[in-house]
């Protein structure tokens, strides 16, 4: 594991206050920033910034060449935050740990970290803040990296799940522009090490930032308004009105006109309260002003392109708030904190039947602050609605009552973790992954403050797990309200969390209760591009998958329809299209089209739906037309064992003809190391003298061999 060790000096020198009013006496405050390498001071060119929290002061400096940088704040809470910029060795150019600087009224400055610090200081006075940001693991990891990333200069953000199972992901650029990008998953079904392939993009004039968006029944994709959004020209736009739909086939956007022709109420849209519900139908709520109550909705029909008015009689105001989808079609919508204090826990519920709203129970605490946090419904049809304040809570829609759910837990400094305005999934285990972060509030305003903490919610025991920390790097560059999630076919949660692609898999499986339920297929006999029907029930799960609230939706409660082939394991998905409905309820019957394309591979295989993570039992069928993949392997295969005949021919012809070659050389030798060698002999017989040449030689009669 790697270790992350930040080590900041600040040395506060403090006038004497009598009370943390602004009128007081300024505060003098130095630090010192450590390098975490080596102890030793950063030098110069490091950012350190104090943030008001209640707005209206920003202060930066660099630090000096000592590592120095000070300031005179007033003695009201502010945030600190550093940017170290590559000065470290092995660490990166990232944001650091945040600590809020706290005055107190009997003149003291007290420091809180939310790395959850033990605040200590040195002989001199000076505030020691360190820092270790070590991941700890025990047993398997949860978290994997994707370094298989598109080949953008941007970073990915939003990611909505189209029903191909193709994953669409928009990336950033600094200056704000956006490619859009389609990532495949790998004959496995795997997502990790997918391809990547470059989607058409919306006009140059919209680049939309927090927006929402949502899979239509035709299985096409639709995106609504957006809290910022910067033009061709580069320029940031707040709360935007344009909304495009997405031809998944085709490829192509089309402008959809906005609610009232983009004119009154409705020349923004924002990021405002937005779902679909259960009929294909997309319900936005007008923002207004935050304080503003009474606010209306407006119903987009993707069958007839039009916007008609809804849920005039709302009483809370729309301004940070989110629609959730109950178990029994209806929307619920919990109060945020901005109107009256005697609207506290007030909570609302939408009938699509009647277009109006009626009040639910309430609450008997706030979980509203400005912000409010995710709230989902769980398989078991109970809705886990999470506080900007800490708080949390269940609500039960058959009972219309609310019962407590633990706080998260808090630091041991005080600070509070909240899950304000950020996303949550319902895991296929039925608990809930969400991201926290510190939430500190004063008067005007809230602040995040990094690094942020992961827990499960467990369903059953109704406790928070902790977890560990993901694998971006650094971790103390974390804030909630940067993250994204999607919960992918293959039940892991795919997360985005500053240009960071990772994968989230969770322990545990579906109740068989909870799994979708086919009941028909119009033909088990399947071919490429023709359409197919299935009925079944509770085909879109139970659950909307994802939720974030007011802001980046990307629910998932459509079933997606996976072909795995039983000989090569071979994973596949058709594109499904004409949901009936995506309700959510127990057991609603329903019916979806799908087709096909011929990389399909032949042969028997198994069918599923899946939404949100959750598969249904395996149903047979049998594939022809696809690609034939035995006859291709048959094929493959003749060629190669050809191949290797005519290779195999060839090497006995060489190993022959090498093999005569070497007998015939062979048998040279052989001759020539036998052949008899004729003998020379000198023969005398008195003076005359006579050599006889001979295998066996012998001398002439009368002669001697000398």
């Amino acid at each position: 594991m790697r270790k992350f060790l930040f080590l900041i000096l600040f040395s506060f020198l403090a006038s004497t206050i009598t009370s943390p009013s602004a009128n007081a006496a300024k505060i003098h405050i130095s630090f010192v920033m450590m390098n975490p390498s080596t102890h030793a001071n950063v030098g110069a060119g490091q950012r350190i910034s104090l943030s008001l929290v209640n707005r209206g002061q920003n202060l930066e400096t660099t630090t000096d060449s000592n590592g120095v940088v000070s300031f005179d704040i007033d003695p009201l809470d502010y945030v600190l935050s550093s940017q170290l910029n590559s000065c470290c060795g092995d660490f990166p150019s990232t944001q650091g740990t945040q600590y809020l600087i706290s005055p107190q009224q009997d003149g003291s400055v007290k420091v809180f970290s939310a790395a959850d610090e033990v605040m200590t200081q040195d002989s001199a006075g000076n505030w020691i803040i360190s820092i270790i940001l070590k991941r700890t693991v025990i047993g398997e990891d949860p978290w994997q990296l994707m370094n298989n990333k598109p080949k953008s200069d941007g970073s990915p953000e939003h990611m909505y799940l189209m029903t191909n199972g193709k994953v669409l992901i928009q990336t950033r650029s600094g200056q704000g522009f956006e490619q859009w990008w389609l990532l495949t998953s790998d004959s496995k079904g795997s997502y990790l090490n997918g391809t990547w392939s470059r989607a058409a993009q919306p006009p140059a004039n919209y680049n939309p930032q927090n927006v929402n968006a949502a899979v239509l029944h035709s299985g096409n994709f639709m995106i609504v308004g957006g809290e910022q959004n910067v033009n061709a020209a580069g320029v940031m736009e707040d709360n935007s009105n344009q909304s495009y739909l997405y031809d998944v086939v085709k490829d192509t956007w089309t402008f959809v006109t906005p609610p009232n022709n983009g004119e009154g109420d409705w020349t923004g849209i924002g990021a405002a309260p937005f779902i679909e519900l259960p009929n294909g139908q997309i319900m936005v709520g007008w923002n207004g002003g935050r304080n503003t109550a009474g606010l209306y909705a407006m119903l987009f029909d993707p069958t007839t392109s039009t916007w008609t008015a809804t849920g005039t009689n709302k009483r809370t105001s729309n301004g940070e708030q989110g629609y959730t989808l109950l178990s029994n079609d209806k929307v619920l919508n919990i109060w945020n904190g901005n109107d009256s204090q005697e609207l506290v826990g007030y909570s609302e519920i939408f009938d699509p039947k009647t277009g109006l709203w009626t009040p639910a129970a309430r609450i008997g605490y706030d979980l509203g602050h400005s912000e409010i946090g995710p709230a989902l419904t769980l398989p078991n049809g109970k809705v886990l609605a999470m506080g900007a304040t800490g708080r949390n809570a269940l609500y039960d829609p058959v009972l219309n009552s609310w019962t407590s759910v633990p706080d998260f837990p808090k630091l041991k400094n005080g600070l509070h973790p909240v899950a304000a305005d950020n996303p949550a999934a319902v895991l296929p285990n039925g608990n809930v992954l969400v991201q926290t972060s510190v939430f500190t509030c004063s008067t005007q305003n809230c602040y995040w403050m990094g690094p942020a903490l992961w827990y499960e919610y467990d369903m059953i025991s109704n406790a928070w797990i902790a977890l560990p920390d993901d694998q971006a790097v650094p971790a103390a560059s974390h804030l909630a309200n940067g993250t994204n999630m999607l919960v992918l076919p293959n039940g892991q949660v795919m997360v985005t969390t500053n240009g960071v692609l990772e994968l989230y898999t969770s322990k545990g499986s579906p109740n068989s209760s909870w799994l979708p339920k086919i009941e028909t297929v119009s033909s088990l006999a399947l071919t490429p591009d023709k359409s197919y029907l299935i009925s079944g029930k509770q085909l879109s799960g139970l659950t909307q998958g994802t939720f974030w609230g007011d802001e980046q939706q990307n629910c998932t409660n459509y079933g997606l329809v996976q072909i795995t082939n039983k000989a090569s394991k071979h994973v596949f998905y058709a594109r499904s299209v004409d949901f009936s409905n995506t309700s959510i309820a127990p057991d609603s019957p329903s019916t979806l089209s799908f087709t096909f394309n011929k990389d399909v591979e032949d042969g028997p295989s198994f069918l599923r739906v899946i939404a949100s993570g959750v598969a249904s039992e395996p149903f047979d069928v049998t594939i022809s037309g696809g690609y034939d993949k035995v006859g291709a392997d048959k094929v493959v295969s003749d060629k190669a064992a050809a191949e290797l005949k005519v290779k195999q021919e060839l090497e006995a012809k060489t190993a022959a003809e090498l093999k005569a070659k070497q007998d015939a050389e062979a048998k040279a030798t052989a001759d020539k190391a036998v052949a008899p060698k004729k003998i020379t002999i000198t023969c005398v017989k008195g003076k005359n003298i006579k050599k006889v040449t001979s295998l066996k030689p012998v001398c002439p009669s009368g002669y001697k061999k000398k």
